[in-house]
């Protein structure tokens, strides 16, 4: 038994270490590119060697991405905040209060999540365009909150039919309508589960791409994502600079994985009474 205890640690020691190595190696090869000379990496694009230097990370900055990454963090900035309290009132709606037509509303949120961005970006540039909203970010970020509340609901809306019935109830009787009972009890219940959606919010719009290149056809209104796909071909030295873009790009969303991390839990997953 204990042979075989081993055996299995062992295994998952090593399928831990593999996919871990999967992970880092490919981050280790980026960050010695983002860090080698621009003449030592047209030389030789593959080697390892030529020296370090921080140059190419404000090249990169100076060449629009300072920017980008303050239109990123407006855009998705609304994006994300209207997406997950649209989440979160659509999502205890559809758990808990009755309501005719239910069952097409749920049917055209699961339909977002599976209708391709591209098949409507022609559409809503066309609209933005009637609309005097093309190339706006703050519109942009009303577009991104719209699309993506879809996903968030179903989560939420799995999540608060997992509370009891019995809270719901007795905040009835007490004489609390249906705002009030979502206010009072279903939202505080469903912290962590509304942190979850608003997290993984910020990280899906920060890191789409088509509308951003769609809507905001001005250079200085681009976000962060637009800027580094477009910097390997703007540039010759295209390897060290969307090396060192990537690094910079992704260190925002880095730092509110870190600062949020707290409330990506498992527990979101389940009830917020049990017994």
């Amino acid at each position: 038994m204990s042979v075989r205890l081993g055996g299995g640690r062992i295994g998952r020691t090593l399928i831990v270490l593999i996919a871990s190595l999967a992970v880092v190696v490919p981050l280790l090869w980026a960050l010695r590119v983002a860090l080698r000379p621009v003449e030592s990496y047209i030389g030789d694009p593959a080697g390892l060697g030529g020296g370090f230097t921080f140059a190419n990370f404000k090249h990169a900055w100076d060449a629009g991405l300072g920017q980008a990454l303050l239109n990123s963090l407006l855009i998705v900035g609304i994006g994300s905040v209207m997406a997950t309290a649209l989440a979160a009132v659509a999502g205890y709606g559809l758990a808990k209060e009755e309501m005719p037509g239910k069952p097409v509303v749920v049917a055209l949120s699961v339909l977002t999540l599976v209708v391709p961005i591209s098949s409507i970006a022609i559409p809503l540039f066309d609209q933005s365009l009637q609309l005097g909203l093309l190339d706006s970010r703050p519109a942009l970020g009303l577009m991104y909150g719209s699309l993506f509340a879809g996903w968030g609901a179903l989560f939420l809306r799995a999540y608060y039919a997992t509370l009891p019935d019995e809270l719901i109830d007795a905040a009835r009787v007490d004489g609390a309508g249906s705002w009030r009972t979502f206010r009072s009890i279903a939202l505080p219940l469903a912290g962590p589960a509304i942190a979850t959606v608003l997290v993984l919010n910020l990280f899906i719009q920060w890191s789409e791409l088509l509308l951003a290149l769609v809507m905001l056809p001005t250079t200085s209104h681009q976000t962060a994502s637009a800027v580094l796909a477009q910097m390997s071909t703007q540039f010759r030295a295209g390897g060290p600079l969307t090396a060192a873009g990537l690094f910079i790009t992704v260190a925002p969303i880095v730092v509110a994985f870190l600062v949020s991390q707290r409330w990506l839990r498992a527990e979101v997953f389940g009830g917020a009474v049990k017994g």
